[in-house]
Order: C-alpha cells, then sequence, then structure tokens
C-alpha cells in the first residue's frame, strides 16, 4: 500500500529528511513525499525535496504555479483557498488521493520523527484492529488526560468543547478490548502540546511521555484531532476538507465531521503512538486567541447539530454530501452571533460544498463507489452507535 506524507510550509522543511531516513530504517518502500508551498516559501524548498527524491524516495513539491495548473480542474477551489495559510494543505491531500495513496499522513514542519516506526505504527488507519476503546456516559472523553505532563496539569485538546470542559466527574468511562476498522489514527506529541491559545496564556504544560500507546473512543464517543501526525485512511479524505475561513479551526471542525460519519459506519477514531516532538515554530499567542474565539463560541452548537443528523450513506463521501447539503438546517445561527461568527458558518459550508464536489467530479473517473465496496465488505456489519438520553 502506498503511503503518501503530507506537509505545508513556508520554511525549508529540513525535518522531512529524517521522516525519509526513518521510513527507510523501517523497510517502507511505497512512500511519496508531498510538499505544498506558498508565497512564503523559500525557492530552497525545490531543492531539498529534489535531494530527498534522489537518496531516498518520490517527492514532489507543489509551489503556487504548480498548484494552480493542478488545481485547473477545479476553479472553484482554486478561488476558495487562501494564499499565505497552512489550508493550502488541502492540495496535499487531494493530489496524494489522486495519485493513488492508501494511507495518507499529514505533518508539519515543526514535529521531528522519533525512534518508531512511524508509518508502521500510523498505518492502523484504514484497516480492523483489536486494540482498546473507550467509551464516556458523557459522550466526550479528553484525549490529553493520557499524556504525561511534566508538573502533572490537565490541559484538553485545542478545539475541545468549552461547554464539555471539567465536568469529567459526572462522567463513566468504560474500557473494551475489540476489533474494530480505524477511519483515522491520530499521534500524540512530546514537549509542546496542541492546546488552545487561551489555556497557553495561562499554562506551557510539557508532555514528557504517555501512559496509553494506543486506544480508540467508541463510535458516540468523540474528542477533536488535528492535521499534524495524523493519518486518514484513503476513503476518509473526500469527508475532511481544512476550512481556510474559520481561524484555527480549520482543522478541528472538519475532525467532528469524520467521527460523526465514522460513528455512523461503525468506524473508530485511533490516538497514541506514534508520538513526534513538536518544536512549535513561533507564534503571536494574541493573534491565535483571535483566530480561536469564534470557534471556542460556535463548537458547542455544530457538535450538537452534528449528532442531531441523520445519516444514510455508505460511504465518508456520501454522507459528507449528507452533511454539507443539510448541516445548515441544523446549525442554526445564533440571535448574539457577532457578523464574523456568521462568515465562519457561510464560508465553511461554502467549502464543504466545493470539496464536496471535486470529489464528485473525481468520481466519474474513478469509482469511489468500487473503493467502498471492498471497505464495506471488510468491515463487520453494525448498526449505527445512538447515544443515550444523558448525551448531549
Amino acid at each position: 500500500m502506498k503511503t503518501s506524507i503530507v506537509t505545508t510550509t513556508i520554511y525549508v522543511p529540513h525535518t522531512l529528511r529524517k521522516f525519509a531516513e526513518n521510513a527507510r530504517s523501517y523497510g517502507h518502500s511505497e512512500v511519496e513525499f508531498v510538499v505544498i508551498g506558498d508565497r512564503k516559501t523559500p525557492a530552497e524548498t525545490r531543492t531539498l525535496c529534489e535531494q530527498i527524491a534522489r537518496e531516498f524516495y518520490p517527492t514532489v513539491y507543489l509551489d503556487i504555479d504548480d498548484q494552480r495548473v493542478f488545481l485547473d480542474a477545479f476553479p472553484e477551489l482554486w478561488s476558495h483557498l487562501r494564499f499565505d495559510s497552512i489550508q493550502r494543505r488541502n492540495v496535499g491531500l487531494l493530489y496524494a488521493w489522486q495519485s493513488g495513496a492508501g494511507l495518507i499522513i499529514t505533518i508539519d514542519d515543526d514535529n521531528f520523527v522519533m525512534n518508531q516506526d512511524f508509518i508502521g505504527l500510523h498505518a492502523k488507519a484504514g484497516g480492523r484492529h483489536r486494540l482498546p476503546v473507550l467509551e464516556s456516559t458523557s459522550g466526550w472523553y479528553n484525549v490529553c488526560s493520557t499524556l504525561i505532563e511534566e508538573h502533572g496539569q490537565p490541559f484538553y485538546h485545542r478545539g475541545y468543547p468549552v461547554g464539555q470542559r471539567w465536568n469529567e466527574a459526572d462522567a463513566f468511562v468504560s474500557e473494551s478490548v475489540v476489533t474494530r476498522r480505524v477511519a483515522v489514527n491520530a499521534g500524540f506529541w512530546l514537549d509542546d502540546p496542541d492546546i488552545d491559545a487561551l489555556t497557553r496564556l495561562h499554562r506551557q504544560p510539557l508532555v514528557r511521555g504517555l501512559s496509553r500507546s494506543c486506544f480508540a473512543l467508541e463510535p458516540g464517543t468523540w474528542s477533536p484531532f488535528n492535521s499534524q501526525n495524523t493519518a486518514l485512511a484513503r476513503d476518509v479524505v473526500p469527508a475532511y476538507f481544512l476550512g481556510p475561513y474559520i481561524g484555527r479551526y480549520d482543522d478541528i471542525w472538519p475532525s467532528y465531521l469524520v467521527t460523526r460519519i465514522a460513528q455512523h459506519l461503525g468506524d473508530v477514531i485511533a490516538f497514541g503512538e506514534p508520538v513526534v516532538r513538536q518544536q512549535r515554530n513561533v507564534h503571536d499567542i494574541w493573534k491565535d486567541l483571535d483566530n480561536e474565539r469564534n470557534g471556542m463560541l460556535m463548537t458547542d452548537d455544530l457538535c450538537a447539530a452534528l449528532r442531531r443528523l441523520k445519516l444514510t450513506g455508505t460511504t465518508y463521501h456520501e454522507c459528507y454530501g449528507e452533511i454539507a447539503s443539510r448541516l445548515g438546517e441544523e446549525w442554526h445561527v445564533g440571535e448574539r452571533w457577532s457578523e464574523s461568527m456568521r462568515e465562519w458558518r457561510s464560508r465553511y459550508l461554502e467549502g464543504m460544498r466545493i470539496w464536496h464536489g471535486a470529489f464528485e467530479k473525481l468520481q466519474r473517473g474513478r469509482s469511489l463507489d468500487r473503493l467502498a465496496g471492498v471497505i464495506a465488505a471488510e468491515r463487520t456489519a453494525q448498526p449505527e452507535f445512538e447515544p443515550s438520553a444523558s448525551r448531549p
């Protein structure tokens, strides 16, 4: 199975060489790196990619002109994506999918690979595995509670709903070991974890290890995941669009959409290894806070709307289309929403429709239904998980 490792960068991503060395040391052969540039990306990035291609694996670098040509068949998507934004990662996801990758891993350019089989540990995405599965009576689980913080400070994943924080005492968490298909494998981070700016202003947690190397959440128990050190099964990509107009919730909201579809199909989201060491690029925390405020106010309502939606599709692509067409009916504009919040909602729904339309176009040339048939044959038939009345 071909693995594509996708990243965006405005630097020269020297960390890719370590990922390539790691992949070769563990004997992986069908590997491709996809690097998406932006207007600020140094010209030396292409030189580095050419070197990695000569020494290790095929490495594709798409600068802005390359991306314009690649997206010639998708003019709406080209117009919707912004320059100088990490959401150009969407181009890499689409490229990797079109190149036939069965496993697509997204990383940030400030992630550093550890002495683990990075691809091998991520390769659980897309397959059926026997693993510990956690279920919470609240319908939520703080996956960061499994990280070992240097001083024992508790914290939450960026994008965890504000209304669900600090109430774990009211929930009961059970664990079982079962065999499930894994849709997404979300790897964790050492040192600097992915937390929201408000938390970062209050505390600066340092992650020194994991209390669990691998676990998954039962369909109906939710947590966000991000787009760094994250592996997507091939069929998930048509349902995973990073919105370029929703600030630092660009990868958070799509994680909830994927989680909702996985719940419908009986798949799980896995967390844990592989870990990367994050040496976070310089950020303006106050700017980050500005780019998170709307999301903190809107995410509880978004998730409630997603839970209310009834899905009938049999693939991620089909279900994403259902959500794209009906989410606006359930996700109501709040009376006290600012104009900025209304704009976030409107542009995100627009982007969803564009992304779904792109894969509808691809479907005419490459049958997603045939792929879905293979996946459906592998998946144990299960009724959709229905949350109990106690769940939000």
